[in-house]
């Protein structure tokens, strides 16, 4: 390395400055090419500071804007965005995934293990007494089966028989579990729309970014039904939840992938049956293995 290199990373930086502190190499603008940091004065004042602070804050705040309204009210225009290689004004799909789930699975978790959840009607403690029920009738082993098999079925059996006072331990041992089980179902998802979209141009990652879509969508919407419905005990949100995603849905796919109306609406149902097959087969995996670790 050359001794100008060293010195430029080693001294203070001046006002006159023209080289990185990071690694030395010429400064074209307020970010290093070379190394992608960002440069500054080496005495800045605290308001100075606290300046670049709010404006990261606040262009993060609009990016993140940006993503949030049309993900709620223009189906399938990221997705389209995206596609089209309009991507830096938007939050990336799997970033704004991995935020919208943390924030839903977060709150189920204190929702599903706070003492408050019993005042609420019909909801989580719905969930937990069909837990229970569904833990109860649990049978994997018959006559004929191996051994390791008759060990788990006995042991589901007693497991379930000790839930039957407080299912609390399940479900909160289920929420756990469900952040991976919905990761995991996210390919298979676009897998079927792969398969919807078998003959058209578009590629099974394009597939995947509409699949994280759809499902921050779905998750955040799920997400203000609960917390409405925590907080007001019923709300329209949560009842025309279902309505919601039926239509969000085939406008999203139209959007996306230009299909016609018909083709939409054939295409959402064969995805919506398939995805909720595949959704209670996961749940009730995630059933058996959280009772069988208990």
């Amino acid at each position: 390395m050359a001794l100008s290199r060293i010195f430029a990373t080693v001294l203070p930086m001046n006002e006159n400055r023209t080289n990185c502190r990071n690694c030395g190499e010429a400064l074209g603008g307020q970010y290093c090419s070379h190394c992608g940091q960002r440069e500054g004065r080496g005495d800045l004042s605290f308001g100075a500071v606290l300046g670049e602070l709010l404006d990261d804050v606040i262009s993060w705040d609009s990016r993140f804007w940006r993503t949030l309204l049309p993900l709620m009210f223009r189906p399938g225009f990221l997705t389209a965005e995206f596609i089209a290689g309009r991507r830096a004004r938007y939050v990336p799909p799997f970033r704004l995934y991995l935020i919208v789930s943390f924030l839903l699975f977060l709150v189920v978790s204190l929702l599903a293990g706070g003492a408050s959840v019993a005042q609420t009607e019909g909801g989580i403690d719905g969930a937990r007494e069909d837990a229970s029920d569904f833990a109860m009738s649990i049978s994997l082993a018959r006559e004929d089966s191996p051994q390791w098999l008759k060990d788990l079925d006995e042991r589901l059996e007693q497991n379930a028989e000790k839930l039957s006072d407080d299912p609390r331990q399940l479900i909160q041992s289920m929420v756990e579990y469900l952040p991976q089980m919905m990761f995991l179902l996210l390919p298979v998802f676009a897998l079927l729309l792969k398969f919807c979209y078998l003959f058209s141009p578009f590629h099974y990652l394009q597939h995947l970014v509409f699949t994280l879509h759809v499902h921050s969508f779905v998750y955040l919407l799920y997400l203000f039904g609960q917390l409405a419905h925590f907080w007001l005990q019923g709300n329209a949100v949560t009842e025309a939840f279902p309505f919601l995603v039926l239509v969000y849905l085939p406008l999203a796919l139209m959007r996306t992938y230009n299909s016609s109306l018909a083709g939409a609406v054939g295409k959402t149902l064969f995805i919506l049956v398939a995805d909720g097959f595949l959704l209670v087969f996961s749940f009730a995996a995630v059933t058996i293995i959280a009772l069988a670790l208990l």
